[in-house]
């Protein structure tokens, strides 16, 4: 009796969040015009009306969480083809069309299809296993219902792996264009891929092999918890623009006529300068919003010229040599203030503690506080290095393509 109560409660608090999380959700989504935000708007609102399907079902002792029962499974997995459009559109920003849409929603529609009409011309039978089902092969109704069962937790499988590479290559382009990873970066999607995919498979895994109240309440816990953080990484994120732009002009974007030898070197020499300027003079890394089209606006150029120029003559891409500016200025304050960690973080041009930690540690091997505690008695040099920050490596071996450096300020 109070595992039921215990069930009725979890099903109306889920009901709850959802509808609370989907309509805020949603406008959020209509203010911003974000697509991943109303994908993911959507997914909640499938989700209350599972939740609502959950209270009406539970009412009935004949099919009380029978998901193996006519068509109980169908709405739960279908949640799985919806959930990945919001993450395929996360790492693969405007190439979800309704094209892919349908083709991924087909054989879910197709199976789910058939056992609908399967139940006009057979006789209806609740399944408290999969083992019955299985016994009852090879009768259509069982057989559809074991077939949409494996092609989604396949489906699971296929969207992991998908998430995973793509976010890698948006992890790429990040650091491609922005000085800065506050909200827009994605590394919690990967581990929240996987969460979400061993929530999906083990619910598949709990509603074929038990129909007990104490696997009911773990599932109604588990599907608070998983949404939950979900949403709260959600409501943070925020679309990067210039990211639309590599991922729909990727194939042939900016392009430039073809460079003779001369000419390009002159080009990387007049850009190294351009570069080394706006960073010794202007101090463009103090910005913490800083893009690449930000720079290249600034020295006359291109986000193409630049990004070739930073991975190719220095080694680094724009971000991780922007925040190496920051982390030696950052030094320099080091050296003549005492200044508090968070204090230096934004003194030295960056968006969070959290990025100056990872970016100090990154650089110098240690954290912040260790630097401060190992330098507090030492004075600021009369002059700095001569090259570019990180371009260390090759002023030793290429001394003469490394142009003017940091000042000290």
């Amino acid at each position: 009796m109070i595992l039921y109560a215990l069930i009725y409660f979890l099903n109306g608090i889920s009901l709850a969040f959802f509808i609370t999380a989907g309509m805020r959700m949603f406008f959020y989504a209509r203010r911003t015009g974000s697509r991943p935000h109303l994908l993911f708007a959507i997914c909640l609102g499938w989700m209350a009306l599972i939740q609502v399907k959950e209270f009406f079902c539970n009412f009935i002792p004949f099919y009380n969480y029978e998901v193996l029962g006519p068509a109980f499974t169908f709405p739960d997995l279908f949640t799985l083809p919806l959930l990945s459009f919001f993450f395929f559109e996360l790492v693969m920003p405007g190439r979800i069309n309704l094209r892919y849409a349908l083709r991924l929603l087909a054989p879910f529609a197709l199976l789910g299809g058939t056992y609908l009409v399967g139940l006009l011309f057979f006789d209806r039978t609740i399944y408290l296993s999969l083992g019955e089902v299985i016994d009852d092969l090879p009768a259509l109704l069982p057989a559809t219902l074991l077939l949409y069962v494996v092609y989604a937790a396949g489906y699971c499988i296929f969207a992991f792996i998908r998430i995973v590479r793509f976010s890698l290559l948006y992890t790429e382009q990040i650091a491609q264009a922005y000085s800065f990873t506050e909200r827009i970066h994605l590394r919690w999607m990967r581990w929240m891929a996987g969460i979400l995919a061993f929530y999906l498979i083990s619910y598949i895994g709990i509603i074929a092999f038990t129909t007990s109240e104490n696997y009911i309440v773990f599932t109604f816990a588990l599907s608070l918890a998983v949404w939950g953080v979900l949403y709260g990484c959600v409501i943070q994120y925020r679309i990067p623009k210039i990211i639309l732009n590599y991922w729909r002009s990727q194939p042939a974007r900016e392009q430039q006529p073809e460079e003779n030898v001369s000419e390009k070197n002159e080009r990387i020499e007049a850009l190294r300068a351009q570069v080394a300027e706006a960073i010794d003079t202007r101090r463009l890394y103090l910005n913490p919003g800083l893009t690449i089209v930000d720079m290249a606006a600034e020295c006359g150029t291109n986000r193409t010229h630049l990004s070739q120029f930073f991975n190719n003559e220095l080694g680094l891409s724009f971000r991780d040599y922007i925040n190496r500016c920051r982390v030696e200025h950052a030094v320099r304050l080091m050296a003549d203030h005492n200044y508090k960690i968070e204090e230096l973080a934004l003194l030295a041009g960056f968006g969070s503690t959290t990025t100056f930690y990872r970016a100090f540690a990154k650089e110098k091997g240690e954290t912040p506080q260790r630097w401060q505690e190992q330098h507090a008695q030492s004075k600021a040099q009369p002059a700095e290095s001569t090259a570019l920050p990180g371009a260390e490596t090759q002023a030793e071996e290429l001394p003469e393509k490394v142009g003017a450096a940091a000042t000290v300020e």
